[in-house]
């Protein structure tokens, strides 16, 4: 085994690290989509705020709406994007102890 052979087995270790935690990100980044979206859904005002707000600065959105269009892509990325920010929020809080 040469001294290369072992510098590209952990560079390899590294990189498929890194893509199962981003697989392991966006899984849980759609479960928690998920959960906000049911959580709208059945009238909890936790997120309802926050996601009008983000609408109401979406040209896009208004434009579907003045148009007819369905707006739900839009609703979409804004809860994609709440989602991602309580997902930041849980893993900073985040206390081994």
């Amino acid at each position: 085994m040469k001294p290369s052979d072992d510098y590209y087995y952990q560079l390899d270790a590294a990189h498929q690290r890194e893509v199962d935690w981003q697989a392991g990100y966006e899984i849980a980044l759609d479960e928690v989509a998920t959960e906000i979206d049911n959580d709208l859904k059945q009238g909890d005002q936790t997120h309802y705020h926050e996601l009008t707000e983000m609408l109401c600065d979406n040209d896009n959105f208004w434009l579907a709406i003045g148009s007819g269009a369905s707006y739900e892509p839009y609703r979409q990325e804004a809860i994609k994007k709440i989602a991602e920010r309580e997902l930041h929020a849980r893993m900073n809080d985040y206390d081994p102890d």
